[in-house]
This record gives structure tokens, sequence and C-alpha cells, in this order.
């Protein structure tokens, strides 16, 4: 048999609507029509998307703390054939008087001859009892075939998905199999076999089953091929949606109708009942009203996707149908809305705002608002958001549009975006009713994918006068393990248990369960807290007890009653009140009189519809001394809560009542209202930073108030970065070392210094505060501090804040020194070299040049160069023999060529003496007065010298760090011993320079440090006039005055007695010392 593919207008596969999947092997879900999978032509997209949403599951979803659990926790679970799908789609019946649920297993295996998969409907009884859930007999033939003349007719019941829709209206029971397949065959031409689709509709008690098929034709291929495929009905998929109108109307969506481009079908369920014959396989004349064929727009748009029904226009005689286009106009998506009369009429299509979101996957209506009129929404579960970070995220997206008015859904829509990344947000959404019965509507939307393990979730949100909160007031994860698809399905706005409040259904097929969730009577509360307007703490009317001390103290009265529809006779309650809420408990002003607490706990009991309960509690305000905060509002709070043993019951209402009182302040007047006149100045003593000094710093403000009281009343000064708080002092009496807090607030550092509480009318605060600051060199070329006086109940004025800001600076003194060693140099009055010889000795006499460059600071500089200039020849000989050069601290110089020509030993040190023969006389004739004689010294520098001239370098000069060059060389006795020089000395003069190039930070000084310096070596001579040798007959005069001398020198000792000295006593002496002295003057 040819395949449906053969009769694709392009010759390839055919374009069926796509389905998306769900965790779980080969499984498909109605979030996409399309053929099973053994259908020829399957749309391509089909097993990819299944593959690719199961390797995109990621965790998480809406994590909101639930508020009021409207449904009760946990549900009753109904269970189908594992694999069946079961729970894909649901329904509330009445069966026989009773509630019950329908529930569609798609993939259900039957006893159906010849057929694989099927699918069926189940019927749960409620209450459950041992056998819960029992399938239903609606289509229990195998594949059919009829034969009329060369006409040949075949359906075909393999996964058909029979389930896949499921609708109750009066007992009755609309089941869809939107996949069962047709052919029709003449001859050697056929129809092929297509997904028309079939819905099953049964009586109450299912005493009669008949199907509606509208879809089904006789014509050949050829003939739709002839007519371009306008009419072309083989893949309707009919019943792939389905809802039904109060009074009746059956209203089918085939989205694979007219080729791709979708159909509606309206027909009365009772019209289905009374005119089916069932004699034959083609129902000609079916009854229904189909939509007609549309442009090219929709073509692959799946209209008839999903349905809904409601009152839009305003005229109560006809029912409005919503119908789902998601992908019109290439994906773009809209929803329409028809009215019902003889034909379809579309009254309105809104548009999606974004591609490929899928806008009009699911529809719904809800009167939300309370106003009476039928309210929109629409789900886009591919709804992609753009993330914190830029990016787009699918998280599905909720529409609600407001009915009401002239026009039809005039206001922009309200949106709930879902939070969890493909967690498919609004995929299924559902009417609950008045779950909490505030008069407003309350919806369930379905996440099935969402939650930490992607098992899905269910949102409710409840109604108000605006449209929905966004928030919503419970949240319901998935019971079951695994991939359950928990949420795909949604049914709600019936009572099943008759408590008296709506219940809700939740279908899970990846687990095949139900979830029933039981709505919970509402206790509503009514409550009420009264406190006086201000609190006077100078009316002490109190004492407290135990202690004898007066306070200022008010009365708390609070009153409680409840209502509430089927709700118990008595409710307990938990009260508790807070006093000074918004404050930590250890800082509340107010405390209750009795037991000196901040909050009061107590039971109630209340009866439903009687007066209130009041208590009537004391408070009173502590001593001002005892707190800071005297502008605030004292917060006072009620909340009311049901006791944890009291389950089934919802407590809504006045559960958190609020009230607020006021200190009264002195000196504000009659309305209590201190408006200060807050003025700041500031400056600073130091006029600028220098980079690398000591970085202190010193702010002084002026603070004063020309107005009322300023209370809680500071100075804010905002530190630049690298800026560190050390002090402050102030005028205010008392508090000269003033105390100031250093915080960070959002990452900036602040100091904040209190100034009074109040700061009274007409004070005047200086604040003298001490900084220090680290890290200028990455500051700038200033810093800025921020300057502000505020207070709790100052308006904000430029006069209160201010801004000062300080240079930074770069700077650095430096010194360059001359120095020559030595300083003097006294050349010998006789010279005796040695032709050829390389001892330094033996050719003149070293001194040395020094040049040190010493940076003060406090900067540090960069780049700098210094330059030389030394007297080389002179006359055209040689002055200085230039032997090396010697650097220290980074200095590095450029060699000039000429240094060492000769290659002379260098062995000893700077400063060391010529060591030639004629040392001791030079010596001797050194201590003679140099020059004596001779002319003054002859200059010789580069004006009348031939120079040389060497460069050095310093890459980076700290604070008090020093860099030095030294020029080690040899006077030449050749040229000084010369005939022209014999008679002169010399001021040998070297010249130097420096100059920086940059500092190496972002601010770069005024100037650039730059100097010069000389270093001067005198060259003397000994005096000419000098002795030679001394004679002999000199030495033998002097030789014989010196004897004379020494003979009178004796002579004169011995007449004065000097030789006549007692002797001192020996060991062997006898005689005692008196007797040896008269003996010793006897002989003298």
């Amino acid at each position: 048999m040819p395949s449906a593919g053969a009769d694709a207008r392009s010759g390839g596969a055919l374009p069926v609507p796509p389905i998306t999947a769900v965790p779980g092997p080969d499984c498909v879900l109605r979030d996409k029509p399309g053929p099973p999978r053994d259908v020829p032509g399957l749309w391509p997209h089909f097993g990819v998307a299944m593959r690719l949403l199961r390797v995109l599951l990621l965790l998480g979803g809406l994590r909101l703390p639930p508020t009021l659990g409207l449904l009760q926790e946990p549900p009753t679970e109904y269970t189908g054939p594992p694999g069946s799908y079961f729970g894909f789609a649901l329904d509330f019946l009445m069966t026989e008087g009773r509630p019950s649920v329908a529930v569609g297993a798609p993939r259900a295996n039957t006893s159906q001859p010849g057929v694989a998969q099927p699918g069926a409907v189940f019927l749960c009884s409620w209450p459950p009892d041992e056998t819960p859930c029992r399938p239903l007999p609606i289509d229990t033939a195998g594949d059919e075939t009829e034969t009329q003349g060369t006409l040949e007719f075949h359906t075909y019941k393999s996964h058909q998905w029979l389930g896949a829709s499921v609708t109750g209206w009066d007992g009755k029971l609309v089941a869809c199999a939107p996949l069962q397949h047709w052919n029709a065959l003449d001859g050697p031409d056929e129809a092929f076999r297509t997904p028309t689709g079939t819905c099953f509709v049964a009586t109450p008690g299912l005493r009669r089953v008949v199907w509606y098929s509208p879809c089904r034709d006789q014509s050949m291929a050829n003939t739709y091929r002839q007519n371009n495929y306008e009419h072309d009905k083989r893949y309707c998929e009919i019943g792939f949606s389905a809802a039904i109108t109060p009074d009746g109307t059956l209203v089918l969506g085939a989205p694979g109708g007219y080729y791709f481009t979708g159909l509606l079908y309206s027909v009365e369920v009772n019209t289905i009942l009374s005119r089916f014959h069932g004699t034959s396989l083609l129902w000609l004349g079916t009854p229904g009203r189909p939509t007609v064929p549309v442009s090219l727009e929709y073509e692959d748009g799946y209209r008839g996707y999903s349905v809904a029904v409601g009152e839009f226009d305003g005229d109560l005689r006809t029912k409005e149908y919503v119908v789902g286009v998601p992908n019109k106009r290439d994906t773009r998506g809209e929803v329409e809305i028809f009215t019902a009369g003889n034909t379809l009429r579309r009254l309105r299509g809104i548009d999606s705002e974004q591609v490929a979101s899928y806008f009009g996957h699911t529809v719904a209506v809800a009167d939300v608002n309370g106003d009476g009129r039928d309210d929109l929404l629409v789900g886009a579960p591919l709804y992609m958001a753009r993330r914190p970070d830029g990016q787009r995220s699918e998280l599905g997206r909720l529409y609600l549009y407001l009915g009401g008015g002239h026009q039809l859904l005039p206001r922009p829509p309200q949106t709930l975006t879902g939070t969890h990344p493909y967690g498919r947000f609004a995929a299924a959404i559902a009417s609950l009713g008045d779950l909490d019965k505030d008069g407003f509507g309350d919806v369930a939307v379905g996440a099935p994918q969402g939650g930490d393990d992607g098992r899905g979730q269910v949102f409710i949100f409840r109604g108000q006068s605006e449209g929905l909160e966004p928030v919503p007031t419970q949240r319901l994860d998935s019971p079951f393990p695994g991939p359950a698809a928990f949420g795909f399905a949604l049914r709600g706005g019936t009572d099943l248990d008759g408590n008296g409040y709506p219940d809700l259904l939740v279908g899970a097929y990846g687990a095949a369960k139900v979830a029933v969730y039981r709505g919970q009577p509402v206790v509503v509360a009514h409550t009420q807290l009264s406190v006086p307007d201000g609190l006077n703490p100078e009316i002490l009317d109190c004492v407290l007890p135990d202690s004898g001390i007066r306070v200022s103290c008010f009365h708390v009265v609070f009153c409680v009653s409840v209502t509430g529809q089927h709700i118990p006779s008595a409710i307990h309650l938990e009260a508790e009140l807070q006093l000074d809420r918004l404050k930590p408990r250890l800082s509340r002003r107010v405390l209750l009189l009795q037991g000196h607490q901040s909050s009061w706990r107590e039971e109630l009991v209340v009866t439903p519809g009687t007066r209130p309960q009041c208590r009537n509690l004391t408070a009173y305000l502590r001593d001002e001394a005892e707190f800071k905060d005297k502008l605030s509002p004292v917060a006072l709070s009620v909340a009311l809560a049901l006791p944890r043993e009291a389950p089934g019951l919802v407590l809504y209402g006045n559960t958190l009542v609020q009230a607020q009182t006021h200190i009264i302040l002195e000196d504000c007047g009659e309305d209590n209202l201190c408006i200060p006149d807050l003025h700041l100045a500031a400056d600073t003593p130091s006029q600028r930073l220098l980079i690398g000094a000591e970085a202190a710093l010193r702010l002084r403000a002026h603070a004063s108030n020309a107005g009322e009281g300023a209370f809680e009343a500071e100075l804010r000064v905002q530190l630049p970065p690298g800026t560190h708080y050390q002090a402050a002092r102030s005028t205010i009496p008392g508090q000269e070392k003033l105390s100031c807090n250093p915080k960070k607030e959002n990452g900036t550092h602040v100091v904040l210094c209190e100034l009074g509480n109040p700061m009274k009318a007409g004070a005047q605060i200086t604040v003298d505060m001490e900084l220090s600051v680290s890290g200028l060199e990455d500051l700038g070329d200033a810093i800025t501090f921020q300057l502000q006086l505020r207070s709790k109940n100052s308006p904000s004025s430029t006069n209160a804040s201010v801004t000062v800001t300080v240079p930074v600076e770069a700077q650095a003194e430096m010194e360059l020194r001359g120095n020559s060693l030595p300083d003097t140099t006294v050349l010998p009055t006789s010279w005796q070299g040695v032709e050829g010889s390389r001892r330094l000795e033996d050719r003149g006499i070293k001194v040395e040049h020094v040049y040190e460059l010493h940076n003060k600071g406090p900067s540090t500089v960069s780049g700098v160069t210094l330059r030389l200039a030394v007297p080389h020849q002179l006359g055209g000989h040689i002055l200085l023999y230039l032997l090396e050069l010697g650097t220290e601290g980074g200095m590095n110089c450029t060699h000039h060529p000429d240094l060492n020509p000769a290659q002379l030993e260098i062995a000893r040190p700077t400063g060391a003496a010529p060591g030639n023969g004629t040392r001791q006389r030079e010596r001797r004739e050194a201590e003679e007065p140099p020059g004596l004689g001779l002319g003054e010294p002859v200059p010789v520098d580069c004006d009348n010298a031939t120079c040389v001239d060497i460069t050095c370098h310093v890459p980076s000069l700290g604070k008090d760090q020093r860099a030095l060059v030294s020029v080690h060389a040899l006077l030449w006795m050749d040229t000084l011993q010369q005939r022209e020089h014999l008679l002169s000395q010399f001021l040998i003069q070297s010249q130097a320079w420096f100059s920086t190039s940059a500092m190496p930070y972002r601010v770069q000084p005024r100037f650039l440090p730059a100097g010069n310096a000389t270093a001067v070596t005198r060259v003397v001579r000994a005096s000419p006039g000098g002795k030679g040798a001394v004679p002999v007959w000199g030495v033998v005069l002097g030789v014989l005055a010196g004897l004379l001398l020494l003979t009178l020198l004796s002579l004169f000792m011995w007449k004065m007695g000097f030789f006549k000295r007692t002797r001192p006593p020996t060991e062997g002496d006898t005689q005692d010392p008196s007797q040896a002295q008269e003996l010793g003057g006897a002989q003298g």
C-alpha cells in the first residue's frame, strides 16, 4: 500500500505537526500533534526533539516558599498500567449521581483483536476503593473494513491514542483518538492511510457509545492533488483538543486539517447521539460546523492545537471559542477567538510577542478578577527570557488577558514567567474556581519538566482585582519518582469530595499516575489592632513592677473574629503580638509592662460568626537613654496561625495585622515634626600630597544646625581608595576625642561620626579628622573626599554635602656632588720615569674624580642620565691618563675607548702613593709649604684642554638612594716634566651634569630634577728654593754643640743634689731607716 508520504506536495515526507518529547523512551506528548511512530511521513523532528529534551533537562524551578496551602497535601493517587501514559488527559465525570474521574491512557494495551496499544479511558471512583480505576469499554473492536461497490474503507486502530483528550459533560463522556488512521480505496486509487482521528461519545453509564469522525472522506489522493489540497482533511487528527460549552456544544481541534493549516469543528453532543446511525464507517452528512480553509499565513500553523470556551463579546446567547494556532506565520503563533452562530465567525486574533515560543500551546478561561466576565489565559511554554548575564533561557510564560468593557480583551496582558530552564512552564493551565472564597478565581499552572529533578511542578496562583498575584500561593512538587511529567494535564473547578471547596486533578503520564488534591476549608480571620497615635516620654503614668520606676505607658488592643464555609464550630488560633517588630529584639524601644518582654503569645478559641474576642495589654516606653532611634515609627503586629494539630483547614484573611505609633519629640512643635537646617563646610590644611612622603592628612569639617533638632545627626565621610581613618577630635563638650565608626557601604569605605541625638538648634561643631593615605602613586592627580552632614529627620540639602579635593603631586630633590681624591697632589722635585714600564708608579701619580648622585626624595625618579667631561690632553699631550671607571648604586656608564690604552697594570687601590725611588724625599718635601715662590695654579678644564665625554645612566633612583661613578686616572708625569710646565701648577677640573626623563607615576611632576657639579684636583710643586744635602762640617759642629750642652746640664744637676738620693732598703739590710738616714747624711 502506498505510504502517506507519496502524496506530499513536495514529493518528500509530509510536514506532520511536531510532537515534543519528555524524558523516557519513545514517549510522545501532546505538546505538538503528529502520527504514531509507525506512520510513514512522520515529521522528522519528532525523534530528534525527544532525544534533545532528555539531554537538555536541567535542574531547578520556582523555589518560592508557599504562603497559603489551599490544596491539601499529600494527594490521593490513582495508578494506571505502566507505560500506558495513564494521566495524559483527565476530567471530572458524574456517574449515577456520584463524582468520579475519567483518565486517558493513550498508549494502553487492550483486548482488541489485532491491535497494538490503541489506548484506553479509565474511570476512577471517588473515594477510591480496592480497585479504584477500571477501563471503559469505549472501543472494543479491532481494525474495521467496509466495502461499498468499488469503494473500500479501512480504519486502523493500532497506536490510535484513544484517551489523548477526555472531556465530560452532563454525565456524558467524550474521548478522542486523534491518531486513528483512515484509508479509502477505489480500485488502484486510494486516499492513503492518514490520521483523520475519531472521537467517541458515551452516554451516562456507558449505555451507548457512538463515534464521530467528520474528517473521513471517500475522495482519492489525485482529487486532493488536483484541488491543490485546499479541502484536504486527511490529516485532521480530530480531537487533538476538545472542550464542551455549558449548553453541550462540543468544540474539537484538528491541527492537521486542511493540510496542516488546521481547523475547528463545532457540534452539539446530543446531535451526535441522536443522528448517529452506525451502519457505515463513512458517515455522510456528518453534523458539525468546521472552519473554512484559510490563507497561506496559516500554512503549517496548526489551528486547533488547543481550544477553550468562554463568554467574551457580552452576548450571553452565544459562546466564544478560543483556539490556539501556535505555528502561524512561520512559528510566530496566535490565539483566535470565534463566535458560534450558524457558522464559526472569527472575532479577533491575539499575536505572540516572540517567535517559536509556542504561544497558544494551551488556552484556558477563568474569571480571575471577580468581575463576572471571563478572562483568557494563554500558555507559551517555549518562551525565551533573557537572563541577568544577557543570555536567553527557555523558561515559559503565562499570559492573562482580562475581559470586560465594550471591546474584546482590550487591555495589555499580565505576564508571569517561569524560572526553571526547560521546565515547560504554562504547558498546562486550569481554572480552579474560587479556592479561598475571596470572590476571585484561582488558577493552576503546570510545568511538567520543572522541579529540582525535572519530575514536574504545579503552581497555584490566586486571583485578585488586578489579575493574578505574581507570586504563587502554593507550589506542588511531583510526589512521583523519575521524569513523571507531573503537571502535564490539569483539571479543576469541581468539588470531588463534597466539602464545598473545588479540587484539582494533576496528571503525571510519565509515571502513569494521577494526583487528586483536595481543596481545604478556609477560615477567614478578621483582626484589628489599635495603639495611641503618639507616645509622650514626659508623661510617666505607670510604675514598673518590683522597681518603683515611673515610665511612660500605653494600651495595645487587638480583636479577632472568624468566618468561613463548612468550617468547625470552634476555631483554635495561635496569636502572637510583637512590639516594635522592625527592631532587633535587644534594641526594641517598647516592652510589655508585665514581664518586660517585647512579644506575647496566647491560644484563642473563636466561634465563627460571633462577636470579636479582644485583648487589652499595657506596654511602656523605655528610658530615652537606652536607645538612640527616636524618629522611626514604633511598629506593632499581631500574627495568627492555626495549630499544627489542626490539619485540613487553611487560615486566610487578616492573619498579620500591623499598626504603628511614634515617639513625641522634644521642642518640635505641636506637629511633632522637627525640621533641621544643616550646613557643612570643610577644608584641609594639607595643600598637597607628595608621592613617597609621609602621607598624613587632616580634614576639618564645620557643621552647624540653623533649624530645629536633628536626630541621630552624623558626619559621613566617604574615603577614597587607599585612605584610612586614624582619629578624630571635636568641639563637642565632653566629646573632644570623638568616637567615629569606620565601615564599608556598598564596597565603599566611609567614616561615620555621631554629632548628637539630637544636634540641637544653633549647634556649631568643628571636627578634625586625621587620616593616612597609602598607594598615592595609583590614585591619580587628586583624591576627593565626600562629606555629608545628615540626620534621620533632615531633608536632603546641598548645603549639607561638600567635597574636598587634595592634589597629589610627584616631586624629588636631587643633589650631585663632585670630589677629587686626593684634592691636592704635590709633584716631586725630580722624577725618574722608566721608559716602556707598565707599572703605574713608573708613569704617574693616581688621582680619582668621584661624582655622587643623591635622591633626597620624596618621590622616585627614573631615567636619570649623568654626563661627565674630564680633561684628558693639554697642548696635545696627555694630562690625565684615564685608567678605569667605577660605579655603584645601579649606575651604568658608557666606557670611552681612551680608557687605559697602554694596558698599564692596575694593582693598587685608589689613593696609594707612587712607589718610585724618590718616595722618602717626596714625603719630606711635601711637608714644606708647596708652591712657595711659584705662580698661581693654572685652571685646566674643557675650555683650554681636550676633554673626554662619559655618559652614565641610572634606571631608577628611589628616596634616599645614591648612585656613584668614579674616574680613576694618572697625572701623566712625562707631560708635567716638560720644560714649559716645570714651573707651572694646575687646577684640573672635571664637570658633570645630570637630568631625569620621568617619574614612574600616573602623575607627572611640574618639573624634572636636573643639576651639575665639578671635581677639582689641585696640582702643586715643591718650593724651588729648597736646600740639597747638609755639609759634613755642619754635622760635626752640631754634634759638638750637643755634647757641650749635655756636660753643662749634668754639672748643674750634681750641684743641686740630684745624685745624693737615699737608696731604698733591701732584704739583707739590718739597720733601721733612721740610722741609714744619719749615715747617709754623714756621708754627704
